[in-house]
């Protein structure tokens, strides 16, 4: 408990001080047409929980390939904070994520087990959970939030489960130790963004969660799905319609869900608020459902993504 405590008081002391000399560092978003604020706010925030994450992860973690998965962490903390800075082609970008993600599959799955196939599906999930975050931090606390809560359920799953993993429990603590002061920064109206140098690494590690998660057992593999569905339905969602409509999927746009419900509303904090809601009332509950009972595993599946598809559909109707 210390041990988190005191990430929690350095990630702390970090974004104070990153507040005052980002400016100097020309780290400051400028608003422009697909923006959904208003004012000029500091920007690659994410870098101080991630640098102290990726720390810990190197010193504290005991599993095979635990200092390799801190570097990589490091590593999609700097391109983000480039990508902030000066701006990556998207092209570039998803390569070095398709790149850990193949590295963080080749170190986790099980030598001799796994086939190139496996091993080629599992690398595109995790380059693809590394983007879908980035594509949904476009709202004040959303993505904190998201992470947050996906940290603090998996964290009680795997500590009060059924199929318990020490290690998937302290990677879900850590994680909450140093998200949670940057919510406070984050929180509508946010003083502070993530920028890609949280969100881009912030998707590494939670992709990583996922697949401890499935390697501890199907059902807590189920359960990270669950709690992850409501990013994983808005991206889904709007990826798809944007390929129908003959619009290119990698361009930076407004069009996901909750993009449009904020124009609608005129506040991200309604659509936070909402998200925290989903989490807790009905992603949660199925999700410890989904570890602990004999229901058909797809069902509750499917109900996790009722609440997150309904939305979907009233922003595409009504926003």
């Amino acid at each position: 408990m210390m041990i988190l405590i005191a990430m929690a008081l350095l990630v702390s002391l970090g974004l104070w001080a990153f507040v005052r000399v980002a400016p100097h560092w020309g780290l400051v978003d400028q608003p422009n047409s697909r923006s959904l604020h208003t004012a000029p706010t500091i920007v690659s925030g994410g870098i101080a929980p991630m640098l102290v994450l990726a720390a810990a992860l190197y010193t504290t973690m005991n599993f095979s390939g635990a200092e390799a998965v801190a570097l990589i962490t490091l590593g999609l903390t700097a391109i983000g904070l480039l990508d902030d800075r000066r701006g990556l082609p998207s092209g570039a970008r998803f390569v070095c994520y398709l790149a850990a993600g193949l590295l963080l599959s080749w170190l986790l799955l099980p030598a001799g087990s796994a086939s190139i196939t496996v091993l080629a599906m599992a690398g595109v999930a995790v380059a693809w959970c590394i983007n879908l975050v980035n594509f949904m931090d476009g709202a004040d606390g959303l993505v904190s939030t998201q992470a947050l809560c996906v940290a603090m359920g998996m964290g009680l799953i795997a500590t009060f489960g059924t199929v318990p993993n020490a290690q998937l429990a302290w990677l879900s603590a850590m994680l909450f130790a140093c998200w949670a002061p940057l919510l406070w920064f984050n929180w509508p109206p946010a003083r502070l963004f993530m920028g890609d140098a949280g969100a881009i690494p912030l998707g590494f590690v939670l992709a990583l969660m996922g697949l401890m998660a499935l390697l501890t057992d199907l059902s807590v593999g189920l359960a990270w799905l669950i709690l992850m569905m409501p990013f994983l339905v808005d991206t889904g969602f709007t990826l798809c319609i944007r390929v129908l409509a003959g619009e290119p999927p990698h361009i930076a746009h407004r069009d996901h869900a909750y993009q449009r419900l904020i124009v609608r509303t005129g506040s991200s904090l309604p659509i936070t608020l909402g998200l925290l809601g989903m989490q807790v009332i009905w992603q949660f509950p199925l999700a410890v459902t989904a570890v602990n009972s004999t229901v058909f595993p797809p069902l509750l599946v499917l109900l996790s993504a009722i609440p997150s598809a309904g939305a979907v559909v009233y922003a595409r109707l009504r926003a």
